[in-house]
């Protein structure tokens, strides 16, 4: 059976969307306010079951919920809601920036790990072309994050996720030569696909403004929210395959401005990535 992965990123209190994670409107349109976020989990409860975590085997049905980048909201905001409702979920931590301002430490991740949460990788430096990189360059990111992880929890990790959704068949195979055997991209589907060792899984993007109804409806796999991200999302692959760093340069500008305006709450429209 189709398993849907939910893609969230940090939660903040206030309106302070650079306490959190990468700073910038690029950042702050995926952050979602405490109370919106607590919304969400409540609904998602009618999804009727716990989410499902990974680790070496990949859940076959379900829905799971994920977390990328590694700020600090991590631990004070979104593992407690998380546990308060018997749930575990997955952080990815972009390793070059452990301990950086806004950013979990190593204490923070040993934490979340002995707290029963899923640690993996979101790369060493967070490149949002990563597909674009060399397979060498590809095999440092992940290799260097893996290690720092290995590191810091004491065990390596076997799941990571792909920074700015630059999925490609060689950043899967280098994730698997690196350890990895799950690997999240931001493709909105609810399959999952084999790349030699590793288990790749799509994810529906949870971004500021959208309703609790919506991220329910992505979890249970109903309604036209999800046909809308994938039509977004073929879209904008043909321009990035075309447009190249022109297109990158029209996304900053384009979420530099959108993170100034709060999406309407029932809102389906994917924010380009």
């Amino acid at each position: 059976m189709p398993v849907r992965t939910l893609l969230y990123h940090d939660v903040v209190e206030g309106g302070r969307w650079n306490a959190s994670g990468f700073e910038g409107g690029d950042a702050a349109i995926y952050k979602l306010s405490r109370p919106a976020f607590e919304e969400h989990l409540d609904r998602l409860r009618a999804a009727g079951a716990a989410p499902a975590v990974a680790g070496a085997e990949a859940p076959a049905q379900g829905w799971m919920i994920t977390f990328d980048d590694g700020g600090v909201s991590a631990l004070e905001i979104i593992a407690p809601a998380l546990e308060r409702r018997g749930w575990r979920g997955h952080f990815f931590m972009t390793t070059g920036r452990l301990g950086a301002p806004g950013f979990l430490d190593a204490a923070g991740l040993r934490e979340l790990a002995a707290r029963g949460h899923v640690v993996g990788s979101h790369s060493a430096d967070h490149p949002l072309a990563m597909s674009s990189l060399s397979p060498a360059a590809l095999a440092d990111e992940w290799s260097r994050s893996v290690e720092t992880l290995s590191r810091v929890i004491g065990v390596a990790p076997l799941v990571a996720s792909i920074p700015g959704g630059a999925y490609s068949t060689v950043v899967a195979e280098t994730a698997a030569a690196a350890g990895i055997r799950v690997l999240f991209t931001s493709e909105p589907t609810a399959q999952s696909w084999r790349v030699g060792s590793v288990t790749c899984f799509g994810r529906y993007t949870i971004w500021r403004g959208m309703s609790a109804a919506s991220a329910l409806d992505f979890a249970l796999g109903r309604g036209m929210g999800r046909f809308r991200q994938r039509l977004a999302w073929d879209a904008k692959k043909v321009v990035k395959r075309t447009c190249g760093p022109a297109y990158r340069e029209l996304r900053r500008r384009m979420l530099a401005g959108a993170a100034s305006v709060t999406a309407h709450p029932g809102s389906v429209n994917t924010p380009p990535r």
